[in-house]
């Protein structure tokens, strides 16, 4: 499969993807030796960060072996990096509740160890990564682990996985006793089980899916009443209160961190 290189800020960046899955590859290396400060802000996908080499701390105390893993909802973790080298998987939730075996509620709104989650497996992928220094081999051995876990582990009912594509496809704008009645279920149903697989409520994941393209638009440097506008939310007034709730920003604050080079994930890969 063909990957996507390119350079940025010093930093080496691979891109690739497990064909048939919503799953994107993105390799990074720091080549310039600028290290990372980077904000983990809520995003509609699960992210797993594989570490090939360097040093890895999240929110400035927990130092990071095998890898990290965010869930849905995280409200602005900071992760701090020096000389690194990682694989970051992006996962939509639909595709991590196979990929971490059901283990996606859990993870809502949290940032754990990797190792937490695949044990000592989580070591040997990161040892198999780190032993080679060709990109195409990395990821080809890691599609190779995450088809089989996609193929062998538990996958979202066929009505959670059509709500959260809806949600998706509408950037959270669908109302969710409509998607209900589409399911067959009944709001009270579909609320539950959503939230049992996915972590969040249907409301709460409408919110994520519809903030994470007002974040990239204001780290652009879009003011934040055309980030309103152009995103559905009612004003700008309710544009921040959503940031404030889900990222602990303003659209200001988050500007200026970004301009001062903060990292947001997602915003510059």
């Amino acid at each position: 499969m063909a990957l996507v290189a390119e350079q940025a800020g010093g930093w080496e960046v691979v891109r690739s993807a497990l064909p048939g899955h919503d799953v994107e590859l993105v390799g990074y290396h720091d080549r310039a030796g600028n290290g990372l400060d980077m904000r983990i802000l809520p995003s509609p996908r699960l992210t797993i960060v594989l570490m090939l080499d360097g040093e890895l701390r999240v929110d400035e105390e927990r130092p990071v072996a095998a890898g990290i893993a965010s869930g849905l909802g995280v409200n602005s973790v900071r992760v701090l990096g020096r000389d690194v080298a990682c694989v970051d998987i992006h996962l939509s939730p639909v595709a991590a509740h196979a990929v971490l075996d059901g283990a996606v509620a859990e993870l809502a709104g949290t940032v754990v160890s990797f190792e937490d989650l695949w044990g000592a497996e989580a070591h040997r992928l990161r040892a198999a990564l780190a032993g080679t220094d060709q990109w195409e081999e990395r990821f080809s051995h890691l599609r190779s682990a995450l088809a089989e876990k996609l193929r062998t582990n538990r996958s979202v009912d066929p009505q959670i996985a059509f709500v959260w594509r809806e949600l998706v496809a509408s950037g959270g704008q669908r109302r969710i006793g409509e998607l209900a009645t589409q399911t067959g279920w009944s709001r009270k149903r579909l609320w539950s089980r959503f939230t049992a697989q996915i972590g969040v409520t249907p409301k709460r994941a409408a919110m994520i899916v519809r903030l994470s393209p007002a974040i990239q638009a204001i780290v652009d440097g879009t003011a934040a009443t055309e980030v309103a506008a152009v995103h559905g939310y009612a004003d700008q007034s309710h544009l921040t209160r959503d940031l404030k709730e889900l990222a602990g920003y303003t659209p200001g604050s988050l500007y200026r961190d970004w301009l001062e080079g903060t990292f947001v994930q997602d915003a510059v890969g």
